[in-house]
């Protein structure tokens, strides 16, 4: 009997698997896909998430596939009106690491296979749940019955694990939706995360690996022209970068939710990721949440600890990430011709203030007070 059953090989679920295995648990996960996805739409990993991955010994590789941002910038009307510089949260990570998901869960995988070869049961769907015991629970997956001293539902946001137990996903879906794509990196801003502040919505824009840059435009719901050509000539009129559309390797339309479970504990099943908590991807906070999930319900397992102090503490965690993701959506909103002086001219009064400075870089990065992942004890 495995100590560990997760269904998931994203990277939550792969973290979870890591942890367990180097402590010297047996575990196995399930994905029902044969294949690994080719695209995502998340590439920050905020300091608690380089602490976990480096934990999770793939610390090194992460670091060399991946492109350090040190700061923002906060542009409106064609002049920087804020900005931000990460160095000075301190700590061992003074930055955020742009990778995008599908590099960061290769180097889960192989790491995985490292310390548990065969664990990864790719193309076995998880079926449904068929009873627990105190020390035990029994499902379905791939046409075949298994036991686990633990069931994890790491299996995003349309959880098959949650949907099988009937609990609840209570919240609501935004009326702020997106398109992002990525393009050549053109514009000078290297390490520095950029944010247009246009009235007719924001513009955000990020560095990749591979001289590449991720930009991301708030858009009408209603609007349907999702092409490249469309997103750069968005990226154009709103910020005056001129970005090779032919050049574009992925786009992707998408809109935004809050969501969250009950409880993420259900007798010897647990919900942890995405199928415990959505929350906006605008401020690229729910990779790093996940992480410290796996951490958190690692360390447990390993410990024979009670689950109890999960809710309190992960949902307690998601639920800031879902009040800072809602201010970030907030400032991206389109304005009135008038409101836009307005707007500008507060930002630059706050960002004067140092301490507010200081705050709002802890904020961006996830290392404000009870931010940081910690094992739950």
């Amino acid at each position: 009997m495995d100590d560990a059953a997760i269904i998931g090989a994203g990277p939550v679920g792969l973290a979870l698997a890591i942890e367990l295995a180097q402590s010297g648990h047996a575990v196995r996960v399930f994905e029902q896909r044969s294949e690994p996805v080719a695209h995502s739409r998340a590439i920050g990993l905020h300091p608690p998430a380089q602490e976990v991955l480096a934990r999770l010994g793939v610390g090194p590789a992460v670091q060399r596939s991946g492109v350090q941002i040190r700061g923002g910038l906060g542009i409106s009307r064609g002049r920087s009106i804020a900005s931000m510089d990460f160095s000075t949260i301190g700590g061992r990570y003074p930055y955020v690491l742009s990778l995008p998901q599908q590099d960061t869960e290769q180097l889960l995988r192989e790491r995985l296979e490292q310390l548990a070869p065969g664990s990864l049961m790719m193309d076995c769907a998880f079926e449904q749940v068929l009873g627990q015991s105190e020390q035990a629970v029994e499902f379905a997956a791939g046409g075949v019955v298994h036991r686990a001293r633990w069931l994890a539902g790491a299996d995003g946001v349309r959880s098959a694990v949650r949907t099988d137990l009937g609990v609840g996903f209570a919240g609501r879906e935004h009326r702020d939706r997106y398109l992002m794509g990525d393009f050549p990196e053109t514009t000078g801003l290297a390490h520095t995360a950029a944010l247009f502040l246009h009235q007719q919505g924001i513009v955000e824009s990020f560095p990749l690996p591979g001289a590449r840059r991720r930009w991301v435009v708030r858009i009408e719901q209603m609007q349907v022209d999702d092409s490249p050509g469309m997103l750069a000539q968005t990226i154009l009129d709103r910020t005056g970068y001129l970005l090779d559309a032919e050049a574009c390797t992925m786009t992707s339309n998408f809109g935004t939710a809050t969501r969250m479970v009950p409880s993420m504990v259900h007798g010897r099943v647990v919900l942890l990721g995405d199928a415990a908590h959505q929350i906006s991807p605008i401020g690229g906070q729910g990779l790093s949440l996940g992480l410290a999930d796996a951490q958190a319900v690692a360390h447990l397992i390993a410990a024979r600890a009670p689950m109890g102090a999960l809710d309190n503490r992960r949902l307690g965690a998601a639920r800031s990430a879902a009040r800072r993701a809602q201010v970030n959506m907030l400032l991206g909103r389109a304005l009135p011709r008038w409101a836009v002086p307005l707007r500008d001219s507060a930002m630059s009064r706050l960002a004067s203030s140092a301490w507010l400075q200081g705050k709002v870089a802890r904020d961006f990065t996830m290392t404000g007070r009870g931010q940081r992942s910690v094992p739950v004890a």
